[in-house]
């Protein structure tokens, strides 16, 4: 096998890899063990010794998701950013990122992963524990605007980060069906616009 020789938590860390995009890239129910085995470059018993099993394997894939492709866009932020901007470096950060690349498919995992039907419940469970998380970022920031007069005092916190995360959600599957970096940052710049300041 080609993981011969080299450290075991090196090459698990690599498989993962090969494990995240081709989930990315199939979803959960399309993705064969068989075919896991020839990406990760492993065999079915050393997959299963590895992981335990498809799920568990799917759920490392979201974790190891959510740490680097993730963070790319809701993490990393500069500590003098305003609230404000933080808001308007995500959209802006998802046009860019999300798009699909000759090495990732375009989209976001997690959301694909809480919106799909064919993942199991424990799943869908955790990806939407996720994106609830994402919500109260845009809810922590939107709120600290408020509170240093980005937002107007009526502004609506709620309704407000339904409107950026649902902004967010919307790129994600334009960025799937294979929308570019231009539509998509114009779709984020729309979205900024909407946001209502003093």
């Amino acid at each position: 096998m080609g993981t011969a020789g080299r450290p075991r938590e090196f090459a698990k860390d690599i498989a993962l890899e090969q494990a995240l995009v081709l989930f990315w890239a199939k979803g959960y129910r399309s993705t064969s063990i068989q075919a896991l085995s020839s990406a990760m470059d492993i065999d079915p018993k050393s997959l299963y010794a590895a992981f335990g099993s498809k799920e568990e394997l799917y759920l490392s894939a979201l974790d190891r998701y959510a740490a680097t492709y993730d963070a790319r866009i809701w993490g990393h932020m500069p500590p003098g950013q305003t609230p404000r901007e933080r808001v308007c470096a995500v959209l802006e950060r998802a046009a860019r990122y999300l798009i699909r690349t000759d090495v990732t498919p375009g989209g976001c995992l997690i959301t694909l992963a809480a919106l799909a039907e064919e993942t199991t419940d424990r799943i869908s469970q955790i990806a939407r524990g996720h994106r609830a998380y994402r919500l109260g970022l845009l809810r922590t920031w939107l709120r600290a605007a408020k509170e240093q007069g980005e937002l107007r005092p009526s502004a609506d916190i709620v309704d407000l980060s339904l409107l950026f995360f649902a902004g967010f959600n919307g790129i994600t599957v334009q960025a799937r069906d294979g929308a570019n970096a231009d539509e998509l940052t114009a779709i984020a710049n729309l979205l900024i616009a909407a946001w209502p300041g003093r």
